[in-house]
């Protein structure tokens, strides 16, 4: 594949930051697993004609059959992934994002045999709806343990939001901090990496270390559904607030004798800034996978699904797992020039990594 010398310049640049240049005073002793499983609980691609994977490293189970046909998998614009963990023989499920609608989350995840109950940890990656929406129906299912985990990344994440960038768009709703309150979850609100579930960990906020700076397509309401007091004294007295995702948070886990899987659930700070952040606040170099939307659809262009392509090819990752938000202009190119490298993603299909 051909790269412009925009794209070019680019990959030298990033090539040439070291990781401890990226290191902040917040980095972790991340812990290191021994098997990692993802599942797709929602995402755009639905298919029964999925192939199955098997490498040394990796392998790929296409979503079952349903023992009954009237039920399917349900597709959606949006985003939730299941992690099942272990580590010397202690398992962990961790839940990132919840979808567009409760209808489809609960859904999927009884399709798959996933019961609320399992899930020992949750992550909300930023205040989209597409993120959020399946968030109350989970609750809502009287199945969640009381004292789960929920890790979100900042006070904004709950500030109304606006559809497009004019302060008189529609609605793009706001989580409901009540229900998370009655449901008697532990919310953990930090911009600050933290260790999930013993087993993985977020990056905290995302800092721009790359040329990636996306556009967000969505405005914020300060002050409304979130506490003014909470949010950064540039925003906190505004009455409307172009999005920067300043909150939104990554998810990783190191594999042991592999190295970092990394979800960007939609990386409205960009993939490699996203990816970038969990090597400096894990101090792992080695990058196995890199997974979920990457942000690169309209108001993006082609040339920076162009100049991600370089970048991430400048990390090598050893599997590109694009969803969501990553946009065909990417998922094509990408495709083209690492074949052996990027596999769809596709709900109800598991992903394994680490040992058998």
């Amino acid at each position: 594949m051909e790269l412009s010398r925009r794209s070019l310049l680019a990959v030298a640049g990033v090539s040439l930051i070291p990781t401890s240049r990226l290191l902040a005073a917040d980095t972790l002793t991340v812990p290191s697993i021994d098997r990692l499983q993802l599942t797709v609980l929602i995402d755009s691609t639905t298919s029964v004609f999925g192939a199955s994977i098997t490498r040394p490293d990796i392998r790929v189970v296409p979503p079952p059959i349903t023992a009954d046909y009237h039920t399917a998998f349900a597709g959606q614009w949006g985003y939730s992934l299941l992690a099942k963990s272990s580590a010397v023989g202690t398992a962990r499920t961790t839940l990132i994002d919840f979808g567009y609608t409760p209808a489809a989350l609960l859904n999927n995840m009884a399709l798959l045999g996933v019961a609320p109950d399992m899930v020992d940890a949750m992550v909300l990656s930023h205040g989209h709806y597409d993120h959020f929406g399946g968030l109350d129906g989970f609750l809502a299912s009287g199945k969640v343990r009381r004292g789960t985990p929920l890790f979100v990344g900042g006070e904004e994440a709950f500030c109304e939001r606006i559809r497009g960038t004019d302060p008189d768009g529609s609605s793009f709703g706001a989580v409901d901090r009540p229900a998370i309150r009655k449901a008697g979850i532990d919310l953990i609100v930090s911009g600050d990496p933290r260790i999930v579930a013993g087993q993985g960990f977020t990056t905290g906020r995302i800092p721009f270390v790359s040329t990636e700076h996306p556009r967000v397509p969505t405005g914020m309401l300060p002050g409304q559904n979130c506490d003014r007091r909470l949010l950064d004294p540039a925003k906190r007295d505004k009455r409307f607030v172009v999005d920067d995702a300043e909150h939104e948070l990554g998810t990783a886990f190191h594999v042991a004798g592999r190295g970092l899987v990394v979800v960007g659930s939609c990386s409205h700070r960009g993939i490699i800034n996203t990816v970038r952040r969990a090597q400096a606040v894990s101090g792992i170099d080695k990058v196995h996978a890199i997974v979920g939307g990457f942000h690169l659809v309209p108001p993006q262009t082609r040339d920076q699904a162009m100049e991600t392509l370089a970048l991430m090819q400048a990390i090598n990752p050893d599997y590109i797992i694009p969803g969501h938000c990553s946009g065909e202009a990417f998922i094509s190119a990408a495709t083209a020039a690492m074949p052996q490298k990027v596999i769809r993603s596709v709900v109800g299909s598991s992903y394994f990594f680490g040992s058998a």
